[in-house]
């Protein structure tokens, strides 16, 4: 089967970066499938789970914004924080949901509206990719 490179790059390490068959991301403006060949693009990333195939098996990273490259050989994910869904502490991303839904029940006048919805969204992306990942090794596709 035809492949192209991934990389997924945090200003901290490279995530990722090995032939894939396919990524699946949720851009701003929608959701969008990169295949072997696709048209050169750059867009921006939503919080979101990112999907990719490799050797036949899906695998799930949560990537929290950022931009995707797609190249002729290699599409590039450049994001201030991603991470593959069995490096998250599921317990930790349960926390940080409960401190952003709390904050944004709260009505004081010190905090940042745009700020709680992202620190939300955030906790939400990352508690995605661990149940997604779940669910894949539930099913018998031997995700890593």
């Amino acid at each position: 089967m035809a492949t192209f490179n991934l990389k997924i790059i945090t200003p901290e390490r490279v995530v990722f970066d090995e032939p894939v068959e396919q990524v699946t991301a949720v851009a701003n403006d929608g959701e969008l499938t990169i295949l072997p060949g696709h048209e050169p693009l750059v867009t921006s990333l939503g919080v979101d789970v990112l999907r990719y195939v490799a050797s036949g098996e899906e695998h799930i990273a949560a990537v929290l914004g950022g931009i995707l490259e797609v190249g002729q050989k290699e599409t590039v994910v450049l994001s201030d924080v991603a991470e593959l869904h069995h490096e998250i502490d599921e317990a930790r991303a349960h926390q940080a949901k409960e401190r952003a839904t709390a904050m944004t029940t709260q009505r004081a006048e010190n905090i940042d509206v745009s700020v709680t919805e992202l620190a939300l969204s955030k906790a939400t992306a990352r508690l995605r990719a661990v149940e997604l990942g779940k669910i894949r090794r539930k099913a018998g596709k031997g995700m890593r």
